[in-house]
C-alpha cells in the first residue's frame, strides 16, 4: 500500500480497485456504490484547497477515502466524521498503511458535532441512505433509517453552513441532499462520474430574489476549461 501512497503523491493514476484493497473484503465490495472514487476524491480535495480550505471536514466519510488521498495529494488536513464505529475503525488503519498522516477520523454524528474548527467541507450526499431503499448493496443495517432523519441531518449541515464564516468552502459531489443556503454561491461545475462535482463559497449576505421568485438553484459557473469523464456511478456519501 506504500506504492499506491508514493504514486498518489507523485500525482500517478490509482485505480479504485487498487487503493480499495486496504479495506476489508465487505468494504472493498460495495466501494463501487458508496465511497468517492480516486479520481474524483483527488479532484475535490484540490478543488477545495485551490479555494482556501485548510482544515476539510468529511461528513459521512465512510472508510476514509476522500480524507486520506486528500491528505496524500494536497497540503490541507482532513477530518472524516462517520457514525459506524467500524468504518472509523477502518479508515484509521487505511490512513495509518498509507502513513497519511494529515488524515484523522472521529465517530460521531453531525448533530452534536462542533463544525466551527473548519474552512472547507465537502459532501457526497451523505444522507441519501436514510431515504433510498438499497438492498442489493447495502453498507450495512447497522443505523436507524427514515425520512425524518434524512430532513434532519440536511437541516442540520444547513445550519452548519450558514454558522460558518464567510470564506467557508463547501464541495458537493451528487449533491448536499437539499438545496445550499442561499448565503453560498456556485463558483465552479464540473460533470464527473455523471455526477455535479460543484464548489461553492461562503458570502457576505444571502442571495435575496424579488418577492414571489424562488432564489436560483445555484450561480452560472465561470467559463473554464475542466476534464470530465463519464461513467455510471450512484450517489451516497
Amino acid at each position: 500500500m506504500l506504492d499506491v501512497a508514493a504514486r498518489l503523491r507523485a500525482g500517478e493514476s490509482v485505480s479504485d480497485g487498487e487503493f480499495d484493497g486496504v479495506f476489508t473484503s465487505e468494504t472493498e465490495s460495495v466501494s463501487f456504490r458508496h465511497w468517492t472514487p480516486v479520481t474524483v476524491a483527488r479532484r475535490a480535495a484540490r478543488l477545495l484547497v485551490d479555494a482556501g480550505a485548510t482544515e476539510i471536514l468529511d461528513v459521512g466519510a465512510g472508510p476514509g477515502k476522500l480524507c486520506i488521498v486528500g491528505a496524500l495529494t494536497t497540503e490541507a488536513r482532513f477530518t472524516g466524521l462517520e457514525q459506524r464505529p467500524h468504518l472509523v475503525e477502518q479508515a484509521w488503519t487505511a490512513a495509518a498503511k498509507l502513513a497519511a498522516d494529515r488524515a484523522r477520523f472521529v465517530h460521531g454524528n453531525l448533530l452534536d458535532f462542533d463544525c466551527t474548527p473548519f474552512d472547507g467541507f465537502y459532501f457526497f450526499n451523505p444522507f441519501q441512505e436514510q431515504i433510498e431503499d438499497d438492498e442489493a448493496y447495502p453498507i450495512d443495517k447497522t443505523i436507524e433509517r427514515s425520512p425524518e432523519l434524512h430532513k434532519t441531518y440536511v437541516a442540520s449541515a444547513t445550519a452548519a453552513l450558514i454558522r460558518a464564516p464567510v470564506g467557508t468552502v463547501v464541495v458537493t459531489f451528487h449533491g448536499l441532499g437539499g438545496p445550499m443556503p442561499s448565503h453560498y454561491r456556485c463558483v465552479h461545475r464540473e460533470r464527473t462520474f455523471a455526477a455535479d462535482l460543484a464548489v461553492w463559497v461562503r458570502e457576505e449576505r444571502a442571495k435575496v430574489s424579488p418577492r414571489g421568485l424562488s432564489p436560483p438553484a445555484d450561480d452560472a459557473p465561470p467559463d473554464i476549461s475542466v476534464r470530465r469523464t463519464e461513467s455510471g456511478f450512484p450517489h451516497r456519501g
